[in-house]
């Protein structure tokens, strides 16, 4: 790391580096094809445009340097900061030297030493993380690709280090001349004789004889002897190569041409950039992108340079052959699309496009009666007469329905998203709170585990057979006495109701929001959700906290029982919490989403004067058939009652919050109205 600041030879890391650091990309969102839409306005861009609230902390800086980490050591690290809804707001680089202990089993904390002496834990869930993993353990520390150069480089540095000494008076003589016998006037007057027979840009390399009996002794090799120029370039070219960079991009353009520079830079971003970019964009999509939804991807733009004059004659070939559009050729060419008309082929009146195997007449013959077959002809019994049907209004109503159905799916994956997110920012902190007190970190003057010491197997002493003498309600009371003393549960659930009350108004608020624009109403003024006492979730709420109770119930009832002893409990409950969370939280925002979509739906037609209701049911993997005894929901597809009446299920609505958990919970249907 050190080496880095002053060494020359690790110049192409920051190479890496920088270029790294300004490839731009795009993100985008999933839909249910599984097609890629791009999104250009949204939190996270935003987050990616100013990572850092420091002015020098820029998107390029931060990216830049953790390269450098990754480089020189195999790891690259972030600290994150997040907002009220569990998304990250800020990065923090974290130098790699800093950390001293990285997270195992047990123990899910980063440990880090700043250069103050600070030592800090940082949970896992806090850190992103990059690792060059080192093959003899990949479990343990990265393994930089700058390492295996140690040699090399410290070579250099000492080579550097010989020359800057050549020119500083450090006392050493180049030449010593012994003359055994001499007094010192002989040798001054040697010395004097010699000075002035050889100083001087004049007198330089004559031919020099002395008398008598004179030994020469070579004291310091010269630059030329020691080769040092030819020794330092090969080293930097080493350097190059390990990590497969043309020379051409450090600027070194001996023996280079116009081809060999094109072909460098090609070489340098197939080989080198795009590997990079390709393992940090996968970071990103598996470690940030989660805290904004699981229907989104980012993607960097691809930086090999393409060849100029194979994409000219693809985009003139493509254009005159009808294989690409005005605007895609124009693309290939380099220029703008077109402000009109470039979404067009280029094609003669009379081609005409057939099967090998179609009869030209009879295709001509069907395209002339195409028009014709959108017309039904039937006998009218009433008047006796002819009557022409079309299909027209059947094909728009089931239209409507399709175009309402798909405004409330995109509407629920949005705010399923959001709901998702909160929830588990939500149980990732409660699972904080219930660590601390599980394993005693939390500062109280007693024990949650008092209470169940005597019956707990601590030491290899059983006493689980204090606890089955116990009778069935006593170790019910004495495990709910356990669960109160976690955490304060009433606190527990008025924080969840506060994080969900902002994404029920305005979820409730996109319901209404689609109910104007599918049903094109107007001059009705949308309702409002001034009580959250009329989506009931504050009923919902309680019963998440109660199913956490449960399961922590039966992990402690069994492990007691089992003999099982307090630590090895508490790792099965944090695990047990860690397994569900995201499970759990993926229901309650599927649940909440729908429910407080479809309300806002439902007011808002009921308050504009429709007159009846229709139920549909979507298809899903599991369809609510009824044929595991739960609901029907798909017998009821089609089904239409007056507005305020209730359906055959007895719910008002899809996910009514009046109606019972197994009516709603993983109900995917929807309602259409009629006016």
């Amino acid at each position: 790391m050190e080496m880095f600041g002053r060494n020359p030879r690790l110049a192409v890391v920051d190479r890496i580096a920088s270029d790294l650091s300004t490839c731009a990309g795009k993100l985008y969102r999933k839909d249910e094809n599984g097609e890629e839409v791009e999104i250009t306005d949204h939190p996270f861009l935003n987050f990616m445009a100013h990572p850092n609230p420091l002015y020098e902390m820029t998107w390029g800086a931060c990216w830049r340097l953790q390269q450098i980490y990754l480089e020189l050591k195999g790891e690259g690290y972030f600290v994150y900061e997040f907002d009220a809804l569990g998304r990250p707001v800020e990065l923090w680089p974290l130098p790699t030297h800093w950390v001293q202990q990285t997270p195992y089993v047990g123990y899910p904390y980063y440990e880090i030493r700043t250069t103050g002496g600070l030592i800090r834990q940082i949970p896992v869930d806090d850190i992103f993380c990059m690792k060059e993993l080192n093959p003899l353990d990949p479990y343990k520390r990265g393994l930089g690709a700058a390492e295996s150069l140690a040699d090399e480089i410290e070579t250099d540095e000492y080579a550097a280090k010989f020359q800057k000494k050549f020119f500083y008076n450090d006392a050493t003589p180049t030449t010593l001349i012994s003359m055994p016998g001499s007094s010192k006037d002989q040798r001054d007057r040697f010395r004097s004789e010699w000075n002035e027979r050889f100083r001087g840009p004049f007198n330089s390399h004559g031919i020099a004889t002395v008398d008598g009996n004179v030994t020469v002794t070579k004291l310091a090799e010269n630059m030329r002897d020691m080769d040092m120029t030819e020794g330092r370039r090969f080293l930097r070219d080493a350097v190059l190569e390990h990590f497969g960079v043309p020379r051409e991009i450090m600027g070194i353009t001996e023996s280079s041409n116009r081809a060999t520079s094109e072909a460098a830079q090609y070489i340098y971003a197939q080989n080198v950039i795009m590997p990079r970019l390709n393992r940090r964009e996968e970071a990103i999509n598996t470690q940030i992108l989660p805290f904004y939804g699981n229907d989104l991807v980012w993607h960097f733009d691809d930086v090999v340079p393409r060849s100029q004059e194979f994409d000219k004659a693809k985009g003139i070939d493509g254009w005159n052959a009808g294989l690409l559009t005005k605007d895609e050729a124009r693309e290939l060419l380099g220029m703008e699309p077109c402000k009109t008309g470039g979404d067009c082929f280029k094609i003669t009146i009379s081609d005409m496009f057939i099967g090998s195997n179609d009869d030209p007449a009879e295709v001509t013959t069907d395209l002339m009666q195409e028009s014709t077959d959108e017309v039904e002809v039937t006998d009218d019994e009433d008047t006796g007469g002819m009557l022409f049907m079309s299909d027209r209004r059947e094909h728009e109503e089931k239209s409507r329905v399709q175009n309402i159905g798909n405004l409330l799916a995109a509407a629920q994956k949005a705010q399923r998203a959001k709901f998702e997110v909160a929830t588990m920012k939500f149980f990732r902190q409660q699972q904080k709170r219930l660590s601390g007190s599980l394993s005693g970190t939390e500062k109280a003057d007693w024990s949650v585990w008092d209470v169940l010491m005597p019956y707990i197997t601590e030491n290899h002493v059983e006493d689980s057979a204090a606890w089955s003498a116990l009778g069935e309600q006593e170790q019910k009371n004495l495990v709910e006495q356990f669960i109160g003393g976690l955490v304060n549960w009433p606190s527990e659930e008025t924080a969840m109701e506060e994080i969900f009350k902002p994404l029920w108004k305005q979820t409730y608020d996109e319901g209404t929001r689609i109910a104007k624009q599918a049903y094109n109403i107007r001059g009705v003024d949308r309702p409002e959700l001034l009580s959250q006492a009329k989506l009931h979730g504050g009923k919902r709420v309680r019963r998440v906290t109660q199913t956490t109770k449960e399961n922590i119930s039966r992990i402690v009832a069994n492990g007691i029982e089992a003999g099982i002893g307090r630590e090895k409990m508490a790792d099965e409950i944090l695990q047990e919490y860690e397994i569900q969370t995201r499970s759990r939280a993926r229901l309650i925002a599927d649940q909440e989403t729908v429910m407080t979509l479809e309300t806002g739906h439902y007011d808002m037609m009921q308050k504009s004067g429709a007159t009846t209701k229709t139920w549909h049911h979507r298809p899903q993997k599991n369809p609510r058939d009824g044929s595991d005894g739960g609901p029907n929901h798909v017998k009821m597809d089609g089904e239409t009652v007056p507005i305020d009446a209730r359906f055959s299920n007895g719910l008002r609505y899809p996910c009514d919050p009046e109606g019972p958990a197994r009516e709603t919970i993983k109900c995917r249907c929807y309602v259409t109205y009629n006016r």
